[in-house]
């Protein structure tokens, strides 16, 4: 009994207002934490099963199979010939035909046409053979842009192995030399002599 003194009070006032009636609204409570359905937990379990059995699985039980490939793989020249092809397939896809030039076709030629073309040259060919070369005149032929004369080619051909020369000069060839300086500067004396004639 000496415990329930030494326990704390409730004022009047608040516990007043706990044993008051309320008048609160009614509300349905919602479950927030859903437990999982009786099929929910069927899955679950397939799912571990399956997740067990791949992590106890043993390689050695297996059988040795070959693999036949069925779905070939194109080789390199097919892969070529096809990407060739369909360049080709583009670029008649997107050629523009604003780019070409207008052109008329001919008509074939009627029959009374193509047999005067036949006929205008079978007299063409019977002239040419026929043709007496006998009336033709006489003429002399001009050359209008002769050769140069053999001096000329000798001296164009003595200039470019004058050419030749210089260009494939070898420098190592040449022997070392010092050169020596023949106009020496005047001393001072001469130039102090040479201020007091001026």
């Amino acid at each position: 009994m000496s415990e329930s003194k030494d326990m704390p009070r409730i004022g009047d006032s608040l516990k007043g207002e706990l044993l008051k009636e309320h008048a609160l609204k009614p509300t349905q409570s919602q479950e927030k934490n859903v437990l999982p359905s009786a099929e929910d937990m069927k899955q679950e379990k397939t799912h571990q099963n399956i997740m067990s059995g791949i992590e106890g699985f043993k390689a050695g039980n297996l059988k040795p199979t070959e693999t036949k490939e069925k779905g070939v793989l194109p080789a390199p020249e097919d892969i070529k010939a096809e990407k060739n092809h369909q360049g080709i397939l583009q670029g008649v896809e997107s050629f523009s035909s604003d780019s070409l030039k207008n052109v008329k076709t001919r008509e074939p030629a009627s029959p009374s046409v193509t047999m005067q073309v036949e006929k205008a040259r079978d007299s063409s060919l019977a002239a040419v053979a026929g043709f007496d070369k006998a009336n033709l005149k006489k003429s002399d032929m001009q050359e209008k842009n002769p050769l140069p004369p053999p001096e000329a080619i000798a001296q164009e051909m003595e200039h470019m192995k004058f050419k030749s020369g210089i260009e494939k000069f070898d420098k190592n060839s040449l022997s070392h030399a010092e050169t020596i300086e023949k106009n020496s500067l005047p001393t001072p004396e001469i130039i102090a002599q040479e201020k007091s004639v001026k």
